[in-house]
């Protein structure tokens, strides 16, 4: 029989521990520079060393080759120091991922943060599109500072809300326009002392937050003692404050700065608004208004008079008016200027505001004539408010250049109950006839025109 000789198991061992460390080796280097991102100092000591002490082991034994036995304890301490590294390696990779790990947690994290702020903003964005769009639907400002009120209230979550806006003669924060609360937590609102918060703001143009309103400077008087915190914010459009918006807690609060971004975008978007609403006002005061008294103009009187025909006509109530001319203003205006014209016109429209009701309309038709309507009043009453307007114009006096001013007026009265009213031209027609028969008369007089005799019954 044939005999195969022995396999040299030796050999075989010795090839397989070659080919483990060559790969333990390759896979610690391909980690070592595919993850050098996370790693320290200390793993590449390790893959140093194992590499080193590969690259020693296999010297050592090639130099020893013919009696291994001889380089025995070298090549130990060098497969020690090739598995110290190999292990210390894989410890700083294992180090390493957990690290990395630890920041992709955090990375999504903020991803998390970052979409939920931006998904809030979204909201926020949709939220002050539909306040916009609402706040610029009307262009009544009385609805405007509502709706103003109405949605810091829901924005700002908030106890009470109040909205100051500047008095149109003075200027001065003084009317309490709005205030809301929700519930029943709704309480007195802190209106504007000269030197107080609101005050503050409207002069400074700057937003304020107080959380704890009972310690500050401002509140330390106890004059409202339900206030917890407050945001006031000017409702500021460029340069013109056209308001202060007012946010008020009765329970601690606390302004996070995306709060306070919130409030105040909302408040420029409703400065706008407010602004618009006051502009359009305005002007639509204007249009009905005599530029130099102040009184109703023309255009005014008439519509009031068309409504107030229809309104007697209706109920059966009695309805007058009064034409009322001022004597010699071309006089007036020859001998001392226009000026002084203007002042006698200011004159007279001051008489007339201050001898009627509130419910009555004076106006000025232009030029020297003036009209009043007086609703549900009848001819006694009429002559009485007509004789009271003459007395007062007659002691009227203006001082002009150093010159005193004085001059009367004429008035005519027509005045019919609600069954003998006739059309609004024929009813304008009456009282200029009253008033010319005053003028015949020799001015500074009061004619009232007698009502038409009952028809037979």
């Amino acid at each position: 029989m044939l005999k195969y000789p022995m396999m040299d198991w030796s050999v075989v061992l010795t090839v397989f521990r070659a080919l483990i460390a060559t790969a333990g080796l390759v896979l610690i280097g391909r980690l070592t520079f595919a993850r050098h991102a996370y790693l320290s100092t200390r793993a590449y000591v390790f893959f140093a060393m194992a590499a080193l002490s590969f690259l020693g082991v296999a010297y050592w034994g090639f130099i020893h080759l013919s009696d291994p036995a001889s380089g025995l304890a070298v090549t130990h301490v060098l497969e020690t120091l090739y598995a110290i590294g190999i292990v210390g390696g894989l410890w700083e990779h294992m180090h390493a991922d957990r690290q990395r790990l630890k920041d992709s947690q955090k990375l999504m994290e903020q991803r998390r943060l970052a979409f939920n702020v931006a998904q809030k903003r979204a909201q926020e964005l949709e939220i002050l599109a539909h306040i916009t769009r609402e706040l610029t639907s009307s262009l009544n400002l009385r609805e405007v500072l509502q709706a103003v009120v109405d949605r810091a209230l829901q924005l700002g979550e908030a106890d009470a809300v109040a909205v100051f806006v500047p008095n149109k003669e003075t200027g001065e924060l003084t009317d309490f326009y709005l205030t809301s609360g929700a519930g029943d937590r709704a309480g007195p609102q802190p209106t504007p002392r000269p030197n107080g918060l609101t005050a503050s703001v409207a002069r400074t143009g700057e937003a304020a937050f107080i959380s704890d309103a009972p310690h500050h400077p401002l509140y330390e008087d106890g004059l409202y003692p339900d206030l917890r915190s407050i945001a006031s914010l000017p409702l500021r459009l460029e340069e013109e404050i056209v308001g202060v918006l007012n946010i008020s807690y009765f329970r601690p609060h606390r302004f996070d700065d995306e709060e306070k971004h919130l409030l105040s975008t909302f408040a420029d978007t409703a400065a706008l608004a407010v602004h618009n609403a006051v502009l359009h006002e305005r002007i639509a005061t204007l249009a009905v208004t005599d530029e130099l008294t102040g009184l109703a103009n023309r255009r005014r009187f008439l519509q009031s008079v068309r409504a107030e025909l229809q309104r007697a006509r209706r109920y059966q109530r009695p309805l007058t008016m009064l034409m009322a001319d001022l004597d010699q203003l071309k006089q007036i205006n020859d001998q001392n200027g226009h000026a002084a014209g203007d002042a006698m016109l200011r004159g007279v429209a001051q008489c007339l505001r201050s001898c009627v009701r509130d419910t009555d309309v004076p106006a000025r038709l232009g030029g020297d004539e003036f009209a009043v309507l007086l609703p549900e009043t009848d001819r006694n009453h009429a002559l009485t408010i007509a004789e009271r307007i003459r007395l007062a114009v007659e002691d009227f006096r203006a001082a002009i250049n150093g010159a005193e001013i004085h001059s009367t007026v004429s008035i005519g009265v027509v005045s019919r109950d609600g069954g003998d009213l006739p059309d609004l031209p024929t009813f304008i027609h009456l009282a200029d006839d009253a008033l010319y028969r005053s003028k015949l008369m020799g001015r500074n007089a009061v004619t009232a025109l007698e009502a038409p005799p009952a028809p037979p019954g």
